[in-house]
């Protein structure tokens, strides 16, 4: 929607079409849960001024990147991959139909089918072309007709931006928080998801991410059972940490089935 109430005249650099270059003031109370959460400001548009953005891969790049992460697996993975590469380890994918949220390049698609899955479409705003006979890439919107369609789900540092604006989605207070609805809608009722967000005290940081303490941790994975986390230290949803430097630790996550709720 269009929140007309901004507080302050927008910055001279900022032009219609790019995201809010704040935190609507009518929406605060609701990103901040009450005041619960503190915010801080680091601009990022990454519409290119409205315009939107157009990423792609041709075939032997994503080959290329298949064949390095097939090799990792025999040796030792990137460390910024290495408790994604845990995780896939003791939960395989193999033969699987796997959905992936958010990608601006086919970093997750190259592990996954590294690690034997059988198809990988990757949800995103911006427009993606990833030449392979195995990936496919829709927007969002295309998700509606997709019910219980796929085995796993993989979303990494995602859905803390959902809401925010930045990639040109729709400003939401609870855009993260629907996002993982979203996922509990499309993929089989015993399907994984494979989940990283900045983990730390909360913060809103317009319009960079969101970080995951106490308070909106749970909100996120609301409905959700923890089957397995990989790099997890749970000190560090209340150590004091500069939000520049992220702690992304991996979450192994199954829907609570219906009997359960």
């Amino acid at each position: 929607g269009w929140h007309v109430c901004l507080a302050g005249q927008p910055p001279a650099w900022w032009k219609p079409g790019m995201p809010p270059h704040e935190m609507p003031v009518d929406l605060v109370e609701e990103f901040t849960l009450g005041g619960r959460v503190p915010t801080a400001t680091m601009y990022i548009d990454d519409t290119v001024g409205g315009g939107g953005t157009h990423y792609k891969a041709t075939r032997d790049q994503i080959e290329g990147m298949v064949t390095r992460y097939k090799s990792m697996v025999e040796t030792r993975p990137d460390p910024k991959l290495a408790w994604l590469f845990e995780a896939l380890a003791a939960h395989p994918v193999t033969g699987q139909h796997v959905v992936v949220f958010g990608s601006m390049e086919p970093t997750a698609e190259g592990v996954l089918l590294a690690h034997g899955a059988g198809r990988v479409t990757t949800v995103e705003y911006n427009n993606l072309t990833y030449e392979h006979p195995l990936l496919t890439q829709i927007k969002p919107e295309e998700l509606q007709q997709q019910h219980q369609a796929f085995d796993a789900a993989v979303s990494l540092s995602s859905f803390d931006h959902d809401g925010l604006g930045r990639y040109g989605d729709p400003v939401d207070p609870t855009g993260d928080v629907k996002a993982m609805a979203t996922v509990g809608k499309v993929l089989k009722p015993t399907g994984l998801l494979y989940l990283t967000v900045p983990i730390g005290p909360d913060v809103v940081v317009w319009n960079l991410h969101r970080r995951y303490g106490r308070a909106r941790l749970p909100l996120l994975l609301q409905g959700w059972d923890v089957v397995d986390r990989y790099g997890w230290d749970a000190d560090l949803l209340e150590a004091d940490a500069n939000w520049r430097r992220s702690y992304e630790p991996v979450h192994v996550l199954r829907r609570v089935q219906k009997q359960e709720l």
